[in-house]
């Protein structure tokens, strides 16, 4: 049965990235009358890409310094971190509404994907020098997975969005729900390979991915904004990261399977503390908008 789990695990890989790029491509949404795309405010471009390109790793950096974790938990933190790309896939859903947060999401997917062609063998090549006792991973075999599966069918899926419309708007939906599908059974894959390692991962490791995380979503918090939408847009971005890109990339590794579990554990934590922030901003929007009580004015009567 584990072999069988294996393989359904690393088909899924190869085809759950490429989907998801496409998918993304798709669906890019157009700018609304009068609105700038992010690419077009080298503001708050700058501000996003700080926050996920260079706070956050160094911020993962410190903790996995800090703490004593075993070179494999550090090996996986620092894989799943600097394998930056396309957000959670969840977040796909907010592509469908046209609001500004929904394409600030996608643009920042977009922008961040395209820079990971570069920036991810950079940052492997360097993580190799700086922890090669931990993981190493070849520049080759970085670009080969960012280019093949990840750029090249995003894309593809931005010419077809541009050349059929009613293409993109038809099939897009339909992508977006099997995307949803492919990667609960790819987690579901994942857990019953590694189960047994999460549980082996120790309280230092798990505190570790949950100081990572929580690290994350602040600075993401912090560096989106005053915009409450593009926070939370910037806070995802920051804490996931590109899930199935770190599985792929700790795959290539010499410690592969030691390393897989790590970066599970740090996705399921992420994906608990981004939701708990999700509910905490939704409830203090909600405050805000709420009516406030009438006054009682008391009138005396002579």
């Amino acid at each position: 049965m584990r072999p069988i789990i294996q393989d359904v695990f690393q088909v899924l890989l190869a085809v759950l990235i490429p989907l998801a790029s496409f998918t993304t491509g798709l669906r890019a949404p157009r700018a609304g009358e009068g609105e700038r795309r992010l690419w077009r405010r080298p503001g708050a471009l700058t501000r996003d890409l700080v926050a996920v390109l260079i706070l956050v790793p160094l911020w993962v950096v410190m903790v996995v310094l800090l703490l004593p974790l075993s070179p494999v938990i550090r090996g996986g933190l620092l894989v799943a971190t600097l394998a930056v790309g396309i957000g959670p896939v969840a977040a796909m859903k907010r592509m469908g509404p046209t609001t500004p947060a929904a394409r600030e999401a996608l643009d920042l997917n977009l922008i961040v994907l395209v820079l990971s062609l570069a920036f991810v063998p950079i940052a492997f090549a360097a993580l190799a020098a700086a922890f090669h006792s931990d993981v190493q991973i070849g520049v080759g075999a970085v670009a080969k997975v960012v280019l093949g599966r990840a750029l090249v069918p995003l894309l593809v899926g931005l010419g077809a969005a541009r050349l059929s419309p009613r293409f993109a708007s038809a099939v897009g939906p339909w992508l977006s729900k099997i995307l949803t599908v492919s990667l609960l059974v790819l987690v579901l894959a994942a857990l019953a390979l590694t189960w047994k390692a999460l549980a082996g991962i120790g309280g230092v490791g798990w505190l570790a991915c949950a100081l990572a995380a929580l690290g994350a979503i602040v600075i993401g918090h912090l560096m989106g904004g005053s915009d409450p939408g593009t926070r939370g847009v910037v806070a995802a971005a920051s804490v996931m990261r590109f899930p199935a890109l770190a599985l792929a990339l700790a795959s290539l590794t010499r410690q592969g399977r030691h390393l897989i579990p790590v970066v599970i554990a740090y996705v399921l934590v992420g994906f608990v503390l981004l939701t708990a922030y999700g509910l905490l901003m939704s409830r203090r929007q909600q405050r805000k908008r709420a009516p406030l009580p009438a006054l009682r004015v008391a009138t005396r009567t002579t």
